[in-house]
């Protein structure tokens, strides 16, 4: 912990800090009790914690696990105290596989990263307990009081873990807490209320068949889990089919090598910066990548012309876009990608080919990537010019937004630009 910056220091210190305050709240305030009265039961929901902790399905930086359905359960089954330990018990004993023979365990993780993990847990359960049993308190029990306290714990254990993690997505990348916060607020929230009803049949399948009714659930959890390895391995290969064909046709351009995937960062460095979540801008990566597909359909004879193209072969190049269509229109669930394709040398101003479309007709992706286009096209290297400094770029977007560039779109690159230098590594 040492060598960390002394903001992430503070940060982390400020977190365990946190932990002990709200344990010490609990146990004088909410009516927490410390004690295990079943051991059995204690070791086992740790097993299964540590099992689906282990289980947690990633993809382009998108999560989903299942473990917060076994934490409701034995909210609901043991009180919030025993859920915390087999909580923290089962991120404990998790073995968690990075990619194909790397694993993260207990043991190759820093102590201050498990610490604040754990810590993690012990606030976002502590203080949904201790705000569920205020509110309810002033209400006599009923069977919707129940329901009420299950939903209610649900939505401010999510909210407040992901205010902890947006924090700390503050300090690691200088974004403002708002924008990390609401990034991917939505997924997860809808990860935790789904687990919501697998939480209440845990509950129910343990009070009437004790283990072997958690074990017996076990079965789909990890059908899901397989199949959904099987799809993100699928879309994987898939990207580096297209990153692929993509390399290929950039072979036949003498000046344009890395040019798809210099538009793919930074539309994805836009699209983060505008607020997209990873889905879209998964999306978009492919969608830039497949952007020039078309110039497949160009002759080596126009497409590599040293000189300055005649108006017939201009008109030829300016083919592409709709070749590139034609090219990826079979397939399925890539309407949004047909759209990239299609239009992503159109002009915020409809002055672009080959519809002539403008201003709203088109979503922001395809503007997104017209800018990341465009400015790729400046900043790198052409055999009649150096590629341009980025002080006459921001000065070419700032007097050309809202003419060839949506301004909402150019307004984010020059905000990046401004106070960022992830752009620039793009062209070292």
């Amino acid at each position: 912990m040492r060598d960390l910056p002394v903001k992430q220091k503070m940060f982390f210190g400020s977190v365990y800090i946190c932990t002990l305050i709200a344990l010490g709240y609990n146990l004088i305030h909410c009516k927490v009790t410390v004690g295990v009265e079943n051991y059995a039961g204690l070791i086992f929901f740790i097993v299964i914690t540590g099992l689906t902790e282990s289980v947690t399905l990633y993809f382009n930086k998108i999560s989903f696990s299942t473990t917060f359905a076994v934490t409701l359960a034995t909210y609901i089954l043991f009180g919030p105290f025993e859920a915390l330990l087999i909580s923290i018990g089962g991120f404990l004993i998790r073995v968690l596989k990075i990619d194909n023979d790397t694993y993260k365990h207990l043991f190759n993780t820093p102590w201050y990263g498990t610490l604040f993990n754990c810590s993690m847990y012990s606030i976002s359960l502590l203080i949904a307990h201790c705000i569920v049993d205020y509110i309810l308190a002033r209400f006599s029990y009923t069977a919707s009081k129940l329901v009420i306290s299950v939903i209610l714990f649900s939505i401010i254990y999510a909210i407040i873990n992901k205010m902890i993690v947006a924090s700390m997505m503050k300090i690691y990348t200088g974004q403002s807490l708002i924008y990390c916060f609401m990034k991917d607020i939505k997924l997860a929230l809808l990860n935790y209320i789904i687990m919501i009803p697998f939480g209440v049949i845990l509950v129910h399948l343990y009070t009437q068949y004790s283990y072997w009714g958690i074990i017996f659930i076990l079965f789909p959890v990890l059908l899901v889990k397989y199949t959904f390895t099987y799809y993100a391995d699928s879309q994987s290969q898939f990207i580096q089919t297209v990153e692929s064909l993509m390399n290929a046709i950039e072979a036949r351009d003498n000046y344009t090598e890395g040019h798809s995937h210099r538009v793919a960062e930074v539309a994805a460095i836009l699209a983060e910066r505008m607020g997209f979540n990873e889905w879209k801008i998964e999306k978009l990566r492919i969608g830039a990548m497949l952007h020039d597909v078309g110039k497949i359909g160009i002759s080596d004879a126009i497409l590599n012309k040293p000189g300055q193209l005649t108006e017939e072969e201009f008109t030829i190049i300016k083919s592409h876009p709709i070749i590139g269509e034609g090219i990826i229109k079979g397939i399925k669930n890539f309407d949004d990608i047909k759209m990239i394709v299609r239009h992503h040398h159109e002009r915020f101003d409809g002055k672009g080919y080959p519809d002539g479309k403008k201003g709203d007709e088109l979503p922001l992706e395809v503007y997104i990537i017209q800018i990341a286009d465009a400015i790729d096209a400046m900043a790198s290297d052409r055999p009649y010019r150096k590629g341009l400094p980025k002080d006459v770029i921001i000065k070419i977007i700032e007097e050309n937004m809202g003419s060839q560039f949506h301004p909402n779109v150019a307004r984010a690159y020059l905000e990046i630009a401004q106070d960022s230098t992830k752009l620039d590594q793009i062209w070292e």
